[in-house]
């Protein structure tokens, strides 16, 4: 589907904004003029932006992340629908992408917005102290290879320095690519439920059949080499099926796109290695104390 911000152009020959630099009223009073010249859009029932955020490696470049809650005539009948978009402004000019021309990927792919205080809850928690000097939120795939890589060492950091990190696990299987990962978050969610938070670990350090669809032969695996014995009724009980549901339609919501998505206080750490500024701060502390 065509996103909105194309739409918007297609119908608008209007690409530049008489201003020294746009503000969030300036793009919500662009796009709604544009939008009103698209004979499909019956009714604009409201246009906001969620968050404005600086472009990475793209000085003066600022993203703004909007919603559109608009009724559009889709095969003779009126539907409202709501979604987001991105545009992209710099001074007086706006643009629907930013395409790199040497790997010919869209930077819109690149935005994440970032989290709100909601995401450090009691249901998410998983190593650290809740009241840590910062937090780290991971969306993750337990059979994507980069998160096998990634996600062990933020466990290993919040569990060794429970004062300075505390972690926040979300679910994000890519079913598409490793199916077997969906019954592995479903029992994850169940095995965290029961206290047992070893076993989490246990299953990011362990081979499983990614392709396996079968959830019962995928249990079989679990309990032939972790020795934990779930059975398919106890993975696919209502609250199990319920927060993993919730926790992919949060990383949709967030703009996440693939494995492992990591969050440090707050903001979208592309890096994945933000945390490490902060061992390092806490470790060179330790040893100055120690010549004391």
């Amino acid at each position: 589907m065509m996103s909105l911000m194309l739409r918007l152009l297609s119908v608008s020959a209007a690409g530049v904004l008489v201003l020294s630099a746009a503000t969030e009223k300036d793009i919500v009073k662009f796009v709604k003029r544009g939008l009103s010249s698209n004979p499909s859009i019956k009714k604009i029932i409201e246009i906001k932006v969620l968050e404005k955020q600086p472009v990475y490696r793209l000085p003066d470049w600022e993203a703004f992340i909007l919603e559109f809650k608009l009724t559009i005539n889709e095969r003779g009948r009126d539907v409202n629908i709501t979604n987001t978009d991105i545009l992209f402004a710099k001074d007086r000019f706006v643009a629907p992408d930013l395409v790199d021309v040497k790997t010919n990927r869209s930077i819109k792919t690149r935005i994440i917005r970032s989290l709100d205080k909601s995401f450090y809850d009691e249901e998410h928690h998983l190593l650290g102290n809740k009241d840590a000097k910062h937090k780290i939120v991971v969306f993750s795939d337990p059979l994507c290879p980069f998160c096998r890589e990634v996600v062990p060492k933020l466990f290993d950091a919040a569990r060794k320095h429970p004062d300075q990190f505390a972690l926040y696990y979300y679910h994000l299987p890519i079913e598409g690519l490793h199916p077997a990962s969906v019954p592995l978050s479903k029992a994850i969610i169940y095995l965290k439920k029961k206290g047992n938070k070893e076993a989490i670990e246990k299953i990011y350090k362990t081979d499983f059949n990614y392709e396996e669809k079968d959830e019962k032969k995928v249990l079989e695996e679990l309990h032939k080499k972790l020795g934990i014995n779930l059975s398919v009724s106890d993975i696919n009980r209502p609250d199990i099926v319920n927060e993993l549901n919730q926790d992919m339609a949060k990383a949709k919501k967030l703009m996440i796109k693939g494995t492992p998505t990591v969050f440090f206080d707050d903001k979208y750490d592309r890096t994945r290695n933000e945390y490490k500024k902060y061992l390092k701060s806490e470790n060179e502390t330790g040893n100055s104390n120690k010549g004391k």
